[in-house]
């Protein structure tokens, strides 16, 4: 990870909170850590100094953390400025709506001081080493996830989708992309169909896979035979489990 100190900046109503993740990171000296009460002092301090990452409350009187995230997506020196949410819910509604949002990561509380570290490190990196020079085909006939994820990966990767697996092929016999996102089930060319031919193309054959299914990965295994995919993501998926199997995928040293 970059050596240069990171100005992080957590916004928590709730004192006891900020305060314990202000004295977990006191003694990183790869840190420098700001506190503000609300959504409304964040934000009027960042005509001052603009941190590298965000710690985002989403429960909070006055502007919520999610009002406070899309306003700071209207800034332009904040735009692009990683956001991790923390939240007291662990209900799946919450977690969708940071996620649709395009947060960079999310933490329930009591956030503990390895949480918290591990996920802000894991974020930093990304946005240190993952650049969006690389090309992500997503293949899915569900809009409405490829929307979702589209908002999250695009901070890091090119992203193009498709919602058919014919869209998918005529495309790739003219093009290349670094990364190749499949659903299993989908009308006409399923996944299983469409990783057979892209296996036995050579303009297509060593562009990784990653297939998305309801079923098991024992199932996928099974039925793919020989033409693997690259990695497994099982349905509901999780965003961050996606994007950390994409960055092991098509990421270098």
């Amino acid at each position: 990870m970059n050596k240069q100190i990171k100005n992080i900046a957590i916004v928590d109503d709730d004192e006891i909170s900020r305060i314990m993740m202000y004295k977990y990171l006191l003694l990183e000296k790869q840190y420098s850590t700001n506190l503000y009460a609300s959504g409304e002092e964040f934000l009027e301090s960042t005509t001052r100094k603009i941190p590298d990452l965000v710690i985002l409350d989403i429960e909070m009187p006055g502007a919520n953390g999610i009002e406070v995230f899309d306003r700071m997506r209207k800034i332009k020196e904040l735009e692009h400025v990683p956001v991790i949410f923390i939240t007291g819910k662990e209900d799946k509604n919450t977690v969708l709506r940071c996620i649709g949002r395009g947060a960079d990561g999310y933490m329930v509380k009591p956030v503990t001081k390895d949480v918290l570290k591990s996920k802000m490190e894991e974020v930093i990196k990304r946005y240190s080493e993952f650049k969006s020079n690389k090309t992500i085909l997503m293949v899915d006939d569900d809009v409405e996830f490829l929307k979702i994820s589209k908002i999250k990966l695009s901070k890091y990767y090119k992203v193009l989708t498709v919602d058919s697996g014919k869209t998918a092929l005529d495309y790739l016999s003219s093009h290349t992309v670094d990364l190749i996102i499949l659903d299993y089930f989908m009308p006409l060319y399923d996944g299983k169909n469409i990783l057979n031919i892209l296996k036995h193309r050579d303009s297509t054959k060593k562009i990784p896979v990653i297939m998305v299914t309801a079923l098991s990965s024992d199932e996928v295994i099974n039925a793919c035979g020989d033409n693997q995919p690259d990695a497994i993501v099982t349905k509901p998926v999780d965003i961050e489990e996606l994007l950390s199997k994409i960055n092991m995928l098509v990421c270098t040293d």
